[in-house]
This record gives C-alpha cells, sequence and structure tokens, in this order.
C-alpha cells in the first residue's frame, strides 16, 4: 500500500441541468478553476464517488466508480459536490501491462520526517505515551 498526504482545498457544489453532458461539464469546471485533483460525489438518480485526477498532458479528468457496472445514470437534476485535493502530486497514466488507466503517485520534492526522542523512564514517568511528529509537505 502506498499512502500520500494533503490537504483539502475549496469545495464545490455544482448542479448540473437537464441537457448537460455531466462528464465533460465537470472536467470543463474542473480546468476553468484550476483544479487538477478532487475527490467527487454525484447525487443524482444514485449515489456515485470518483476522482478528478490529472492526465499525462497534466489536464483534469473524472473517473467515476460504479458508473458501468450499474447501468445508465439519470442525470436530469443531479448534483456535485468537488472536494479540491492540495498539496499532492500523482496523476493518471496507462499500465503497459493491463492497459488499465491506473493513478500513479509522483514523488515529492519536499519531504522530511522528524522523531522526537523517547524520554527515558526515570524523566517521562508512569503512563507516558511517546510522541513522534511526521511532517510532510508534497507538491
Amino acid at each position: 500500500m502506498k499512502a500520500t498526504q494533503g490537504k483539502l482545498g475549496r469545495v464545490f457544489l455544482l448542479h448540473l441541468e437537464n441537457g448537460d453532458n455531466a462528464v465533460q461539464a465537470i472536467q470543463d469546471f474542473a480546468r476553468e478553476n484550476g483544479i487538477h485533483a478532487a475527490q467527487v460525489s454525484v447525487m443524482a438518480d444514485r449515489a456515485l464517488a470518483g476522482i478528478i485526477t490529472p492526465d499525462d498532458s497534466d489536464q483534469p479528468v473524472l473517473n467515476l466508480h460504479g458508473l458501468a457496472s450499474a447501468g445508465p445514470l439519470d442525470w436530469t437534476d443531479a448534483d456535485v459536490i468537488i472536494h479540491e485535493l492540495l498539496n499532492m502530486r500523482f496523476r493518471r497514466v496507462r499500465d503497459p501491462d493491463s492497459g488499465l488507466e491506473v493513478i500513479t503517485q509522483m514523488p515529492s520534492t519536499k519531504t522530511r520526517v522528524m522523531e522526537k526522542p523517547l524520554p527515558t523512564p526515570e524523566v517521562a514517568g508512569p503512563g507516558t505515551v511517546p510522541v513522534y511528529l511526521f511532517n510532510a509537505e508534497f507538491n
């Protein structure tokens, strides 16, 4: 497992109207508002979750999970919540072995780990819990 810590940025609520090309409208909105990575929730005739990730050309691409397996989605009057993800570096790339598009983490140039030394039992006293500090910046 790989994990990346980031921060939540802006939050948007979109209301799709009849006739909107939903996926294209969400991707256009992300591009126009400088959103490169986000978690997306769609409430239409059912709830879906997805993610906006940058592609090879650094353009935001929406991938909704469970869309194909659940049959056609009625986008009429759909509401979309977009939670922008900040300080994270990843992109969607095609895996040469499987041919599938996968999310790949990009290495960070600003990562540091700080560890506070454990106190000796005589200094800490009974019931003291050691504290480890982790601070990472992802660009």
